[in-house]
Formats: C-alpha cells, structure tokens, sequence
C-alpha cells in the first residue's frame, strides 16, 4: 500500500504474536516505480487501491477484480454519481455508460431526477429502499406519485 495501511496491519500482526514482520521501504507505490525503473518482474498482481483522486496505481496489467453489476473484467473504482449514495464500487466502461457512473439502476433513476426533487425525496423515510446487492446502507427509492 502507499504506507498507513501497511503501518496499521503491521501493528495487529505484532500485537497478535507474530514476529517476523516485513514491510517495503516506500509502500507499494515505491515498489511499483522500483520494478518498472529496473524492468523486474512485480511480485504484485494489478493495481493498488489509492486514497485521492486517483482510486488507483496500476502495478502490473493484470486485471484480477470484477465489475459489481454485470461480473465482467474491470479493475476500475467508482464512486456512484447519486449524492444519496456515494457508494465506492468497481465497475466497467460498459456499465459506466449504461448507469452514468451509478451504482443501480435505482441510483441511475434517483440521479435523473431534478435536484430540488432528489432533496425532497431525501427526506421522506419512506422513499429508500433496502441495502444494496454489496452495501449496508440504504439506498433511495424511486417514488412517483
């Protein structure tokens, strides 16, 4: 990782007994740029997960996750446009374009709605509807009446 992830696992691993704990000098980050400057062969499969905009730092070219709607080949990390959701999900180009960067067909519909009445609908518990399919928090439901 790019250092607090690995300075956090490191302290568990050693408070739980272990004493033989290593950890890259720079993170994986550093690793990364070290195997592409030297031209080795990563002992790191695809692309590190990053905390800023970014969402991602490809390590190698292998794609080893899947997109959370449709199941296809997708490394790519997305944050659901729906301001009521935000959920952060994996999804592909295909699914990107077809939801418009949201999570569900649910959170694609809520998004289309105007915002004043997206707030409206906010507010009204009887306008969510259950967890989503990889989430715990609710979700908004579309209700016309």
């Amino acid at each position: 990782t790019g250092g607090i992830r690995c300075e956090k696992a490191s302290s568990y691993l050693i408070n739980n007994g272990f004493n033989k704990i290593s950890q890259l000098s720079g993170g994986i980050i550093n690793y990364g740029h070290q195997i592409k400057k030297e031209n080795l062969k990563s002992k790191f499969v695809g692309k590190n997960f990053v905390f800023d905009e970014r969402l991602g730092e490809r390590i190698t070219n292998d794609i080893i996750s899947s997109c959370h709607i449709c199941g296809g080949k997708s490394d790519e990390h997305t944050d659901c446009k729906n301001d009521s959701c935000h959920i952060l999900f994996i999804q592909c180009h295909k699914c990107f374009k077809k939801y418009n960067g949201c999570c569900s067909n649910e959170c694609y519909e809520f998004y289309q709605l105007p915002i004043k009445v997206q707030k409206e609908n906010r507010k009204n518990p009887k306008k969510i509807i259950s967890k989503t399919f990889f989430d715990s928090r609710v979700k908004p439901r579309l209700i016309i009446e």
